[in-house]
């Protein structure tokens, strides 16, 4: 029996495509086959893509089957290992038979051969390049050079393509992908250049704000990674069972775990490296004082204040990712360069007046709650919208200003408990995360990019349909008129 919780948030953004996804109803129920070929298996990059592809699977499918080539024990085994731990009452079946075809709605494979009279999917990843093909496209073989940033890309582009195929999304909303390339390097696709191979080492004095979906996929991909040097993990909040359906790293047992701690102990060994579990507010308030600041600050955050918060760091560098339910976003914010910070890029839409908002919460009408001294009367109850009225009722004779405060409090707790649980995939997160974490390699190497400000593409088109968003500076933002303060600050702190 499925789990409605576990998987409560890739249904509910299955559901937002209604007709357009005609399964999205039922496509925990259907079955899915990962397998893959010796060949590609056998280097780094393709071991990388099969155990991606299998965290992310996990998480929209209960339904999975691993069959791989003969002597792939030593992967097999690690795919057991890796299933115990993060899959959910045993949902992952191993096979050595020839799987039958027929009998799965979806097959991914890592190698290079694709099959269009079959569901079939296969992935590669070659350098920067991360390749997929659900067509007739027979993949390029890969070179062997290694990047965990695109093994992780490619098999994200791998489970959105099973999750076209278990919902039967309608090709007007997103095609399945035949022999596409992307590179994580220069955000274009059909590339043939791999890029560079990655820096043996990759120093960093990095500060994290936000360790669930989009922070997991950033650990992880620290975690494979030549870094050393700081990072700090900042998180207030603990994983909870529907993070089960769109964090990359956790299972079962780490519910109810701080976010930050987790990615602490995961990455413990190889950075200095510390989780707090406490908001951002809280921790930068002791920066100058008990610890220095970071030169580097990722964000993996939901919501536009925390992103201020994080801006208002003014570090060297900020690279931000975002999501929405199927699109995904890169932006980088380096201090001294004429484009936006993340104050300039998130604002907050205008809020209606406050009667408004006060009669909303409490069902007093427009005119009563501009009269703060008043008391509560039978005739405001009686004026009050139904569903409303017991409430109201309960506050008789108490000040409107007083019942005010109250109705508010309660609207926004309501609010923030809707913001909580949002509509989310796990391979978009990660996407997002691979994007990020691409710009830190190229500015800890010194390397340029092609991001100017923000790129973003919709994962169930493709990159091919991807927005480069070049943004200046917002000259009202105080990046603009407290630049000078700003830069005195930061000198004087280094």
């Amino acid at each position: 029996m499925v789990d409605e919780t576990i998987f409560s948030r890739p249904v509910a953004a299955a559901a937002k495509l209604g007709g357009l996804a005609p399964d999205h109803h039922r496509f925990v129920s259907k079955r899915v086959l990962l397998t893959g070929e010796a060949s590609t298996l056998s280097i780094a990059n393709g071991r990388e893509c099969l155990l991606d592809a299998l965290r992310l699977l996990v998480r929209i499918c209960p339904n999975l089957s691993i069959a791989l080539p003969p002597g792939a024990d030593s992967l097999l085994a690690e795919c057991r290992t890796l299933a115990a731990k993060i899959a959910f009452d045993d949902t992952v079946v191993f096979t050595r038979d020839t799987p039958e075809f027929a009998r799965y709605d979806a097959i991914l494979s890592i190698g290079t051969m694709a099959y269009p009279d079959l569901p079939w999917t296969v992935i590669n990843a070659d350098g920067w390049l991360a390749r997929v093909s659900s067509g007739s496209t027979n993949l390029p073989m890969p070179s062997g050079l290694s990047n965990p940033i695109s093994a992780l890309a490619a098999a994200c582009f791998g489970v959105v393509e099973v999750f076209k195929r278990l919902i039967r999304l309608n090709e007007s909303r997103g095609r399945l992908f035949d022999g596409l390339a992307f590179s994580l390097h220069s955000y274009r696709c059909q590339e043939n250049d791999r890029g560079p191979a990655l820096p043996a080492n990759l120093p960093l004095d990095l500060l994290l704000v936000g360790a669930g979906a989009i922070g997991n996929g950033i650990v992880h991909l620290l975690s494979q990674l030549p870094t050393n040097g700081r990072a700090w993990i900042v998180d207030a909040q603990t994983f909870r069972e529907e993070n089960l359906g769109t964090c990359l790293l956790i299972g079962p047992q780490e519910l109810d775990m701080p976010k930050a701690v987790f990615a602490e102990k995961l990455l413990d060994g190889r950075l200095h490296v510390r989780g707090f579990h406490e908001e951002l507010e809280a921790f930068q308030q002791r920066l100058g004082s008990e610890r220095s600041h970071p030169r580097v600050v990722l964000t993996g955050l939901d919501n536009i204040d925390g992103r201020h918060q994080a801006q208002k760091l003014w570090p060297d560098l900020i690279v931000d990712g975002a999501i929405a339910d199927f699109p995904c976003q890169v932006s980088r914010h380096q201090w001294g360069e004429d484009s936006a910070c993340l104050v300039c890029l998130f604002r907050h839409p205008p809020g209606p007046p406050a009667e408004n908002v006060a009669s909303h919460a409490t069902g007093l009408n427009r005119s009563r709650v501009q009269q703060p001294d008043d008391a509560v009367t039978e005739e405001d109850v009686r004026a009050a919208p139904a569903s409303q009225q017991d409430w109201l009722r309960k506050r008789l004779g108490r000040q409107i200003c007083s019942v005010v405060r109250e109705g508010v409090a309660q609207l926004i707790s309501q609010e923030e408990q809707r913001k909580g649980f949002s509509p989310s995939v796990p391979f978009v997160a990660c996407m997002s995360a691979c994007m990020v974490v691409a710009e830190l390699v190229k500015f800890t190497a010194g390397w340029g990019t092609s991001l100017e400000t923000r790129y973003q593409f919709d994962m169930l088109r493709g990159p091919a349909f991807g927005a480069m968003v070049p943004q200046e500076k917002r000259r009202d933002c105080e990046c603009v008129v407290r630049s000078r303060n700003i830069d005195t600050w930061r000198q004087r702190r280094v």
